[in-house]
């Protein structure tokens, strides 16, 4: 609220003081001027580097990327089926048919050559 106020009164200041016909201030760079000008003196900018240093832009910061996944090497093998091991009896009216016992009263065995 106070800056409110204050750049009121010194808006009206201003115009007051333009309406009433006062003079202009005297052209930058004369002996007489104490106020800033448009155009700065040569080596301006050489005294504030001077004071602050020159403006150096932040670091970069490089952030290294993860290493890409590479899925294991898989090598397919041949899958090699083995049979049940054979029991020594497969009991009484079995019979081992190469897979399992069967039941010879319900299934016919095969008698002949082997190939």
């Amino acid at each position: 609220m106070r800056h409110g106020l204050v750049l009121t009164g010194v808006l009206i200041a201003v115009a007051l003081g333009t309406a009433s016909g006062a003079s202009a201030a005297p052209a930058p760079g004369t002996a007489c001027s104490n106020a800033t000008s448009i155009a700065q003196p040569v080596g301006y900018w050489d005294r504030q580097y001077r004071r602050y240093g020159p403006y150096a832009a932040p670091p970069v910061v490089v952030v290294p990327q993860p290493a890409p996944v590479v899925p294991p090497v898989v090598v397919e093998q041949p899958v090699i089926v083995v049979p049940p091991p054979r029991p020594a009896s497969c009991g009484e009216y079995r019979y081992w048919n190469g897979q399992y016992c069967v039941d010879a009263r319900y299934n016919r065995p095969y008698l002949g050559p082997r190939p």
